[in-house]
């Protein structure tokens, strides 16, 4: 199968075709393959900025606290729910990981549960190239393509599962990808996720709200709570896990000080990942 079926052009939405290093639809609209395997759908205009999403740090710091496996159990809980999904299929499947990010839970589903089930594909998609970089380097049998949360250039009604994991999510994309009661995985932070950090980074840290994502187009119909404690005992993991929050940005000096003077963190972990089905 030409594992890059389900990708459409970004431009008029036609089937691409993959011929030498590039994927052309019928239009005659091309795209590059990277040397890494990875495309880049992302028209210039559906850029919010020169270069959208995470930048080269960024990515990096949440590679390398990733790869360590602070949030492996989170890992390990997404493989089982989507384990018990694919017991009552018996037909090629398709999971799109949307926001992945340098692919790191993309990677860990195909090599830990998606290896018994060889009729099924996964793919990644990001707005951030360098995000997209360096997930490419994870695995070759993943499609990972940079493009827009409010435009995938992915084939309609096609998608078994979509993965959304700490990123932003769009009701009528979504929509208009899963197939008839396919399955949404939403990931948010629990309340007392990370709340050793904002101990130390606030003078009245705060609670995270679980608000979920705005999805009227879904049933939610089940939730699991993740919760686990890490240990950091490094200034560049410290360094790393502040670098891959929203609080990289949103932190006064003084709170960012008292921070760099650690050695060691410890701090409670929480997820909350909500799954929903499509309606009608």
């Amino acid at each position: 199968m030409d594992k890059f079926m389900h990708l459409v052009c970004p431009v008029c939405s036609g089937k691409l075709s993959p011929e030498n290093q590039s994927l052309i639809c019928s239009h005659g609209h091309c795209f590059d393959i990277a040397g890494k395997g990875y495309v880049n759908l992302l028209l210039v205009g559906d850029k919010n900025s020169k270069e959208p999403g995470d930048n080269k740090d960024m990515v990096k710091a949440r590679k390398r606290f990733l790869d360590k496996g602070y949030y492996e159990p989170l890992a390990k809980c997404l493989c089982t729910l989507l384990s018990q999904k694919l017991q009552d299929m018996n037909h090629d499947g398709i999971i799109l990981d949307t926001g992945c990010g340098d692919g790191y839970y993309t990677d860990y589903i195909l090599r830990n549960t998606l290896s018994d089930h060889t009729c099924f594909h996964i793919y990644g998609m990001d707005i951030s190239k360098e995000a997209i970089r360096l997930a490419a380097g994870r695995n070759k049998d993943i499609v990972f393509f940079v493009a827009s949360l409010f435009k995938i250039p992915f084939s309609g009604n096609s998608a078994d599962f979509i993965l959304n994991a700490f990123a932003p999510s769009y009701d009528p994309e979504f929509r208009r990808i899963l197939k008839h009661n396919g399955i949404l995985i939403s990931v948010i932070p629990g309340r007392s996720h990370l709340f050793g950090l904002k101990s130390v980074l606030y003078e009245k840290p705060y609670e995270n709200d679980e608000k979920g994502p705005d999805l009227p187009s879904f049933r939610h119909v089940d939730q699991v709570r993740v919760k686990d404690s890490i240990k950091l005992c490094s200034r560049e993991d410290i360094a790393d896990l502040l670098a891959m929050t929203p609080y990289y940005w949103k932190t006064p000096k003084e709170g960012i000080e008292r921070l760099n003077k650690l050695t060691e963190l410890e701090t409670p972990v929480e997820f909350v990942v909500n799954v929903y089905s499509k309606q009608g």
